[in-house]
């Protein structure tokens, strides 16, 4: 009977037990069922094990941390006060209609000087020694845009005034020298990186008439030479006709003179031909002459050579004036930018080859 009692009180306590874990897994779902039961269900004691050692207590479980989830990436605030395309052209063009701040003043004015520099600041900006110097000028063999150039620094009562860039050498001692078609190229390109930097230039193109000064002296000594020849053939004409009548003289008398005074008289009669002839020639190719100035006169009208090309920013950034120049005149062509102080400015102003 004590059996059988203490049978049923298992029955009994293990049926609750039953119960009560099937109330914690189908309780009302107030959050998450798999965090409600990590959070609430207590571990189940293990039934006692006979052993000398006492057991370890229960660790307490710690709570699950909460982890946000990314928003979608095709999620946005849900109002959103959109501004149409022409108000916000409207802004745009209303700021830049109002007054925009000056820019800030560059540090140097040219390469690393400014105007109004010392020689010795000067020399202290270069950072070298100078290919040749005198009182008023230091020349410096360097590049500028990769293009070898002579520069040549000036200043008045040791004030830096002006600067030269010189592209061409036409003794070719420190940079060789320019054809014309090198010339041209460099002209363009300098022009190009100027115009970048300061704007349109003044241009302007001298045009330069064709050389007809050999032509002029080809016909003035040709016909210099058509009246020397006059003389000789007046004096060649004098000669022969004594000789015809000394030969006359001579062969009178004899049989069939005039075979003996042709035969004499035609040494004489060739060196006046030859006399004539080149008289001929002298005045055709004095005519020649004249003629082919004519034409390049005429070409000068229609098409004109260009002698200088040049462009030109006065006061640009007023702070200098600025001349690009090409010269084909000389045999040499010669291409150089010539940089002149507008005034001595005494604020800051970037550093920069041209």
């Amino acid at each position: 009977m004590g059996e059988m009692k203490w049978a049923w009180v298992l029955f009994v306590a293990a049926t609750l037990a039953l119960l009560v874990r099937l109330v914690m897994w189908l309780g009302p779902w107030t959050q998450d069922v798999r965090d409600r039961r990590q959070t609430v269900e207590a571990p189940v004691a293990a039934e006692p094990v006979l052993s000398p050692d006492p057991p370890e207590p229960a660790k307490e479980p710690e709570p699950p941390i909460a982890e946000e989830e990314p928003a979608w990436p095709d999620e946005g605030p849900a109002d959103v006060d959109w501004t149409p395309a022409q108000t916000i052209l409207a802004e745009w063009m209303e700021e830049a209609r109002a007054p925009q701040p000056e820019p800030p003043p560059e540090e140097f004015h040219f390469r690393r000087t400014r105007w109004g520099m010392t020689r010795a600041d000067v020399l202290a900006a270069e950072n070298g020694a100078p290919a040749r110097e005198d009182g008023q000028r230091l020349l410096y063999v360097t590049t500028t845009l990769d293009l070898p150039c002579l520069l040549t620094y000036s200043f008045v009562q040791d004030r830096l005034m002006r600067a030269a860039l010189a592209f061409s050498d036409p003794a070719g001692r420190e940079i060789p020298p320019l054809s014309v078609a090198q010339a041209q190229r460099r002209f363009l390109y300098l022009r190009g990186q100027l115009r970048a930097r300061y704007g349109e230039p003044v241009e302007l193109t001298v045009p330069v008439e064709r050389d007809v000064r050999h032509l002029r002296r080809r016909a003035e000594k040709q016909g210099e030479l058509a009246a020397q020849y006059d003389r000789a053939i007046a004096e060649a004409e004098e000669r022969l006709a004594a000789e015809r009548d000394r030969l006359k003289r001579r062969y009178d008398g004899w049989r069939d003179p005039e075979t003996y005074i042709a035969r004499g008289l035609a040494p004489l009669e060739r060196d006046l031909d030859d006399l004539r002839q080149w008289k001929a020639d002298a005045l055709a190719e004095a005519a020649e002459s004249r003629r082919s100035i004519q034409e390049r006169r005429a070409a000068d009208r229609t098409e004109p050579l260009v002698g200088m090309m040049i462009a030109r920013w006065p006061y640009a950034r007023d702070l200098h004036d600025v001349e690009l120049r090409l010269d084909l005149r000389p045999r040499l062509p010669r291409l150089g930018i010539r940089y002149q102080a507008a005034r001595l400015p005494a604020g800051p102003d970037g550093m920069d080859e041209l």
